[in-house]
């Protein structure tokens, strides 16, 4: 169960700050790591960055659905994208912070990403899969980066009334929230 904060919607703030350093190897990124986990799992999501529970700093969880059950999990510390192999190809992409909407956006079809895992210790990643894709994306948030950023300005302007009510949704969700 999520320790108390829900993934961020469209028109957050938060979402669109660049996010600072973690630091690897603390019991605060594990407890971080942890309740990314349990917010993605809870979400029935791949991957989940910082920002979109509130938190700036630079870390993620994914989950990798071609693993077998117990080593799906992935924790990422303070990722760095190396190398991209491969063309640029679309693949329709979804997002937590923007529930319903689906895209086809281009982004290269392998990646290489140095970052610390929940340990401390140094850690590669190199796929060419839908984990080069979700770490892509997860990368993007932890720079304020959005998947609607990679659409042509004319499919933004006709997308704007429905990202307008995603806004009023979450808008209208957190006024219902508990104190």
């Amino acid at each position: 169960m999520p320790r108390g904060r829900g993934v961020r919607a469209f028109g957050d703030a938060c979402l669109r700050r660049a996010c600072r350093p973690a630091e690897p190897g603390t019991p605060e990124t594990a407890r971080l790591l942890d309740e990314l986990w349990d917010v993605l799992s809870a979400a029935d999501g791949v991957g989940l960055a910082a920002p979109q529970i509130g938190d700036d700093r630079r870390a993620l969880v994914i989950r990798d659905p071609d693993r077998p059950a117990g080593r799906q999990r992935l924790d990422v510390v303070n990722p760095r994208l190396v190398g991209t192999s491969g063309p640029v190809v679309p693949f329709e992409e979804g997002c937590l912070s923007f529930p319903g909407l689906f895209f086809d956006v281009r982004r290269p079809g392998g990646v290489r990403v140095e970052y610390v895992d929940r340990d401390g210790s140094p850690a590669v990643l190199e796929d060419d899969g839908l984990v080069a894709r979700i770490v892509q994306h997860e990368m993007d948030h932890l720079d304020g980066r959005l998947f609607i950023d990679h659409l042509p300005p004319w499919r933004r302007w006709l997308l704007a009334p429905r990202l307008l009510w995603i806004r009023l949704g979450a808008l209208v969700q957190k006024d219902r929230s508990p104190v």
